[in-house]
């Protein structure tokens, strides 16, 4: 039954629930905006491109934006975002390693490339990236849900448990949207470890921030 249930936590962790995270975090975090009025305006018709879901206009915007201001942090994570929703994950890092080389102290590079080897699979480079955003910010909220992800994949399910209440102590403090990704995931890694009265604790908390939710995960949960 335990693997059954993991079994479907996997599932979970792989629909595009668990992408919300990387796609959140390019609207709220400017760190280098530009001086030019024209780079920023080639940025927002970026974003509503993005918005829009029409990633080969995003990307056009973007990268004028960088002609503009080679030196915009936010336009070429924008662009490492938008390469990787069209696919293209080999152009999606090579942005985010500009960033990082150009902003050394950013964290959304680093934490988006987490996001790309999860998607790759390689948890380990994953796990090195959202450790490398926690040098920088140890209060990292999405570096930490990002390591829970990571080793909930890995069948690790005490540090992916330890890692999301971090998360979530960190998500509490900033009053941060995104804690009810962090509700779900929790809800999931209790019920998967059986310990019912937390997995329905956090199930309420994330229905409480008005998330949708398959209702598979809740059957799952209340079973």
């Amino acid at each position: 039954m335990k693997y059954a249930l993991y079994i479907l936590l996997i599932i979970f962790l792989k629909t595009n629930f668990c992408f919300c995270q990387s796609a959140k975090i390019i609207h709220k975090e400017m760190y280098t905006s530009s001086k030019s009025a024209e780079a920023k305006e080639c940025f927002n018709k970026g974003a509503k491109y993005f918005d829009g879901h029409n990633y080969t206009k995003a990307i056009e915007s973007y990268e004028q934006a960088i002609i503009i201001d080679n030196n915009f942090i936010d336009a070429y994570d924008n662009l490492g975002l938008s390469f990787r929703h069209a696919g293209n994950l080999d152009s999606s890092e090579y942005y985010y390693q500009v960033s990082i080389r150009k902003y050394p102290k950013g964290t959304v590079a680093l934490r988006n490339i987490g996001v790309l080897e999860v998607q790759r699979k390689n948890y380990g480079r994953a796990t090195d990236y959202y450790n490398k955003a926690l040098a920088i910010d140890s209060k990292d909220a999405e570096a930490y849900f990002g390591l829970s992800r990571v080793y909930s994949l890995s069948n690790n399910i005490p540090e992916a448990i330890k890692n999301g209440l971090l998360a979530e102590q960190y998500y509490k403090e900033t009053n941060d949207p995104n804690i009810g990704d962090c509700y779900i995931l929790l809800a999931m890694m209790y019920s998967v470890q059986h310990d019912k009265p937390k997995s329905q604790k956090y199930l309420a908390l994330a229905q409480g921030t008005g998330m949708k939710i398959d209702q598979r995960y809740i059957d799952l949960i209340n079973k």
